[in-house]
């Protein structure tokens, strides 16, 4: 993979982005070309109001969890991107000839590093990097990126500009 190069700017708008959820999980995607992300996709966080189908995404330990928690409270541990902003954002990427180079989601209360549910939900893009927004400090947040593959997280080194 190519290294990843983000603007300034674009994790500052993600640092904003975790910021304006919390205490729920924000999610997003990153675009561009070459490694150099151009675009920002702020995508809305679904598991509070979504049931079916996010169950084959968490663990069993996971889901009891869940299903005691109110659909509030799932957000604040949880995120499932929502399938029509995800759609416009694809949309989009083709319409300005980028592809798509990461996704990112934050960690309101955690450190940023891929919890046993991001390891199962984030295996199925095993080709681009996912970057974790940690609040934990909110006064000096945290971006760690990696990728997952075969159970296997591997960090990821980016550079700003």
């Amino acid at each position: 993979m190519l290294t990843l190069t983000i603007p300034r700017q674009i994790l500052d708008e993600m640092i904003t982005h975790a910021r304006a959820a919390a205490p729920h999980e924000c999610c997003g995607l990153l675009a561009g070309k070459d490694g150099l992300v151009t675009h920002h996709y702020k995508i809305k966080n679904i598991v509070a109001s979504q049931g079916a189908g996010i169950a084959e995404l968490f663990d069993t330990a996971k889901i009891a969890n869940l299903d005691r928690l109110s659909p509030e409270e799932r957000a604040d541990i949880a995120f499932w991107m929502d399938a029509r902003d995800m759609f416009t954002a694809q949309k989009d990427m083709r319409a300005q000839g980028t592809v798509m180079l990461a996704s990112y989601h934050s960690h309101p209360v955690s450190p940023a590093r891929p919890s046993p549910t991001d390891m199962k939900a984030l295996a199925f893009y095993p080709d681009i990097a996912h970057l974790i927004v940690s609040l934990e400090n909110a006064a000096q947040p945290v971006i760690n990126a990696f990728r997952i593959a075969d159970d296997t997280v591997t960090p990821v080194p980016y550079q700003l500009t």
